[in-house]
């Protein structure tokens, strides 16, 4: 594999993660309003913000690779 491939792939391997992490928030989002109790809903949205962060994090670092 050289240079670019690898480079290619981490970009790919970052965006799946990306994605997951933005599918769970989204699961999460439709779950919040369905949970029983307060705290549940506080602490689901909590995770709801740590992985839109997360998703970003990751296309962030895909991006910073590529440039560099």
């Amino acid at each position: 594999m050289d240079h670019n491939e690898s480079i290619r792939e981490f970009e790919r391997l970052m965006g799946r993660e990306a994605d997951h992490a933005h599918e769970a928030a989204i699961e999460l989002e439709a779950l919040v309003s369905l949970l029983p109790s307060e705290k549940s809903r506080q602490l689901a949205q909590l995770q709801v913000k740590a992985s839109h962060k997360q998703s970003k994090e990751f296309r962030d670092l895909a991006q910073k690779v590529k440039e560099n």
